[in-house]
């Protein structure tokens, strides 16, 4: 035989946390949760990233890049899931082609990280190809700060840089 709910020999506070727990779930769900899912949601089976919301000027060059140099790749490990992402050789080609520099840091790092003011999220593609090339930029002098195994350091034989910009 079972005990019930309410023949408990020691109610919890009587029964006042199951009213405090609705009361927070509701004011999850109405105040805190508008303001943090701002993420537009793209399909993985296009270019568009956002960049029709980015700040006209280097930011918004910089994005179409980005969006332009995304390849039709398998996304899943083990599931069937195609569509567009960054890959390494069109992150270089965006490097290159708009000659990114230290001058373009703060712009990279606008289009990586969620904006409280305009209340804007990257999508994760964005977010992947801005932070790929702030690595990039952060090691043209740095060559200690990335492990030896990544890509993105001088030293390792398979250098994102490697041949240049050619």
């Amino acid at each position: 035989m079972t005990r019930r709910r309410a023949e408990r020999a020691f109610p919890i506070a009587g029964g006042g946390l199951r009213t405090i727990g609705r009361a927070a779930l509701l004011y999850l769900f109405v105040f805190l949760l508008p303001d943090v899912s701002h993420a537009k949601d793209y399909s993985l089976h296009g270019r568009d990233i956002g960049c029709a919301e980015v700040t006209p000027g280097r930011v918004r060059q910089i994005c179409e890049a980005i969006a332009a140099s995304l390849t039709w790749q398998w996304m899943g490990h083990a599931i069937i899931a195609p569509g567009y992402k960054p890959s390494f050789r069109g992150i270089r080609n965006v490097y290159c082609e708009l000659k990114i520099g230290k001058a373009d840091e703060k712009s990279l790092k606008t289009l990586k990280q969620y904006d409280p003011k305009r209340k804007w999220l990257p999508d994760w593609r964005l977010e992947s190809g801005a932070d790929m090339l702030l690595r990039i930029v952060a090691n043209l002098d740095r060559s200690d700060e990335e492990s030896v195994s990544s890509i993105f350091n001088p030293k390792n034989s398979a250098y994102i840089l490697k041949n240049g910009c050619s």
